[in-house]
């Protein structure tokens, strides 16, 4: 049997799929600790937000020793992979703020998986938007099903499917970074304008967090950029 919840936070909607036997109170419980979990992360690393440690810093009205520890660990990973991704990916806006979106909503999906492990679920769907991580059996013979959504289209829960992605054992994350939510929020780091290559970009593993930045990374700087060892 397939349970599911769903919650609003960061201007998004959560939406989780458990198998198994789940007790209906828990999951309302882990949700709700969840979605408390997701409200910090708007609260600290909002771009939207002016009172935000993100903003606050970009601003130079704080410092990073000045934040909380989280903030350290994202931007650090920011780097890492500006550093993997030969700087396709950079957190680094063109003025010269910060801006760590492009993996922020997948690290605090990450962030909360051990509360969904709370739950004893046999397996277990965690998505937002273009970005699905899974764990477990699922109920497509064992494994689970995620559709890319057609960037032509306008976003939404009729949008268009342009593509089916077997989820399960081997590969256990997909990640997508376009521009049909956010048009021109994913810039070229040799031009340092809007990136115009692909209209979207999907790439599958098992680590959510590593492919969205390598969806974006790709997006950012397009063919000419080596792609890592997953399906884009």
């Amino acid at each position: 049997m397939t349970a599911r919840r769903a919650v609003t936070a960061m201007a998004m909607e959560f939406a989780l799929a458990v198998e198994g036997d789940v007790d209906a109170d828990a999951l309302d419980t882990v949700m709700e600790h969840v979605e408390a979990d997701l409200r910090w992360v708007n609260e600290v690393f909002s771009t939207y937000r002016e009172d935000s440690w993100v903003m606050r810093i970009s601003a130079g009205r704080a410092s990073i020793q000045d934040a909380p520890p989280a903030v350290a660990e994202v931007l650090d990973r920011c780097e890492q992979f500006r550093d993997e991704t030969d700087g396709a990916f950079d957190a680094r806006t063109p003025d010269g703020g910060i801006d760590p979106t492009g993996i922020v909503k997948t690290w605090a999906m990450e962030r909360s998986r051990w509360r969904l492990g709370l739950l004893g679920a046999s397996g277990l769907l965690w998505a937002c938007g273009g970005d699905v991580a899974v764990s477990g059996r699922g109920p497509v013979d064992g494994g689970w099903r995620a559709g890319i959504a057609d960037p032509r289209e306008a976003p939404g829960p009729q949008t268009p499917v342009v593509r089916r992605v077997e989820l399960g054992r081997a590969v256990t994350a997909l990640a997508t970074s376009g521009h049909a939510h956010t048009p021109g929020h994913v810039w070229d780091p040799r031009t340092r304008a809007s990136a115009e290559h692909f209209a979207q970009v999907s790439v599958a593993g098992t680590d959510l967090v590593a492919c969205d930045a390598w969806a974006t990374a790709i997006l950012a700087g397009g063919v000419g950029f080596a792609t890592p060892e997953n399906e884009a």
